[in-house]
């Protein structure tokens, strides 16, 4: 029974291990492809023919609107 027992806090504490990077990496994945799609339709539907200054304060503002609009998505 004891056997047992550690076997199952053994893979408790790798879960524990790996749950934090499989969080991180998840989420790391999840903002670069938010951001590539951002940038994409920036271009797509803006009229930016490069990156300048004015792209770079209205990708600033789109990203914390994409990030609200997710929150707010997510919280219903």
């Amino acid at each position: 029974m004891n056997q047992i027992i550690n076997n199952n806090n053994n893979n408790n504490n790798n879960m524990n291990k790996n749950f934090n990077k499989i969080v991180d990496e998840t989420v790391d994945t999840l903002i670069d492809q938010i951001d590539e799609t951002l940038v994409d339709y920036m271009y797509e539907h803006g009229d930016y023919t490069e990156s300048d200054d004015e792209f770079a304060l209205d990708h600033e503002y789109m990203t914390k609107k994409v990030i609200l609009e997710l929150y707010n998505r997510l919280k219903k």
